[in-house]
């Protein structure tokens, strides 16, 4: 019988091609905007995670519990002092694979007759150049290696002072005991991250320039530490904090791993909560619309399916019949807009989603606190996202079908001839 079933459905699916072409591209229609949008959220979080950590917080954080308490400003003065020591104790660590310390700051920039506030990080090149892949983002001139007065600056910061590679910038600040220092630097190379935070308002210089502008030598605002696995972060937390016990009795430096860090606690269950309900309301637009077309296969069918149950076909036989039609159309709909929607997503993964293009130039305009994501964003499609997909597709497809097709079932051969099937 269920041979018979199936052969039977497969025909009769394609007696009508235009019904079952209809349907099943409302399926891949569906499937293909379920599957990019999860790999466009996806791709959002792996991104907010990921520069969040590269760029800001590293896996574990220290930092002077005063110099947290004003962040926002940048106090100067609240300092890890001993710096060396205590990065080579953290660097013996077997779980650490990066430490180092930086340091952030206001200057004044002058060139020529143009002036701009600006924010200054002092960095290790190299460290940084390891931890965020900030060589990468050169796109005039050059990296720098720290040896000397060399910066490199923010590609719309360079701009609204006019200021070229191979040009002088004079940095202006005061140091940690409020008196005046002024040093020029040669702008070795522009960056450009793609973020306006970045890209309009800070220069990096080497950390030994910066602690001399400070006054501090062998001193940080913070020290970032990269692990092998950043799943290891809490432990590693608890070994830091005893490597400072023996140094800082006080207390006074504040060991974060970046699971506990503010945006990371705060701000993931939010944005995740958010994207869990856009996600469950493109699902469901999804349902709705096969469910729609399928049902409207079904109605159109009526009078047929009373000519088939005039032939002789069960009540059973029926209902089978169009679970197994609805069975074949949600698979070929699912597949091909798997197909589709994959490979859409994984294209896109590759060349990333230009978010100023799309949104005319908007991303340029707004200055955010912290670069959560670049104005190129890379979905991230992954096996579960694509086979979940196509089983939403498919069984969505079954599930639309069974009410029609228990009415259907039910109803008389005279009966089916004279009305419309009600729902």
């Amino acid at each position: 019988m269920w041979k018979n079933i199936l052969k039977f459905s497969w025909r009769n699916i394609w007696r009508n091609r235009r019904r079952t072409m209809f349907t099943v591209i409302a399926i891949v229609f569906g499937l293909i905007s379920l599957i990019f949008m999860k790999s466009y959220i996806k791709g959002f979080m792996n991104s907010f995670n990921e520069v969040l950590v590269k760029a800001e917080i590293g896996h574990v954080r220290l930092a002077h519990t005063e110099y947290l308490r004003l962040e926002r400003i940048m106090p100067k003065e609240h300092l890890i002092t001993g710096v060396n020591r205590i990065k080579a104790e953290i660097a013996e660590l077997p779980e650490v694979d990066l430490v180092f310390g930086r340091i952030k700051f206001n200057v004044l920039l002058s060139h020529g007759d143009k002036n701009e506030p600006a924010i200054v990080i002092g960095i290790d090149p190299a460290a940084a150049d390891k931890s965020m892949d900030l060589s990468k983002t050169i796109v005039g001139g050059e990296y720098f290696d720290g040896k000397g007065l060399e910066l490199i600056i923010g590609k719309k910061l360079a701009k609204e002072l006019d200021a070229a590679v191979d040009e002088e910038l004079l940095l202006v600040t005061s140091d940690i005991n409020f008196s005046t220092y002024a040093l020029p630097f040669n702008i070795v190379g522009m960056f450009e991250f793609g973020m306006s935070t970045y890209d309009k308002n800070m220069l990096y210089i080497p950390l030994q320039k910066a602690q001399e502008m400070l006054d501090c030598p062998d001193a940080v605002h913070e020290m970032l530490i990269f692990l092998k696995d950043p799943a290891q972060a809490h432990m590693v937390a608890e070994k830091v904090a005893k490597i400072l016990g023996q140094s800082d009795p006080g207390g006074a430096i504040r060991v974060i791993p970046w699971q506990e860090h503010d945006l990371v606690a705060n701000m993931t269950p939010i944005v995740e909560n958010m994207f869990g309900k856009i996600t469950g309301m493109i699902m469901l637009i999804v349902a709705l619309v096969i469910l729609n077309t399928m049902l409207m296969a079904v109605m159109e069918r009526y009078h047929e399916i009373g000519v088939i149950k005039a032939m002789g076909f069960k009540n059973r036989e029926i209902f089978l019949m169009i679970l197994a039609e609805a069975f074949y159309i949600g698979v070929i709909g699912s597949v091909i807009g798997g197909i589709l929607g994959g490979s859409l997503s994984a294209y896109l993964e590759k060349i990333g989603i230009d978010l100023n293009a799309l949104s005319g130039g908007m991303m340029d305009k707004i200055d955010m606190p912290f670069p959560f994501f670049g104005s190129r964003l890379y979905p991230d499609l992954t096996l579960e996202i694509l086979i979940g997909s196509i089983l939403f597709g498919l069984v969505v497809a079954l599930l639309a079908v069974l009410y029609p097709a228990y009415k259907s079932a039910k109803m008389q051969p005279v009966e089916a001839f004279r009305s419309e099937l009600k729902v």
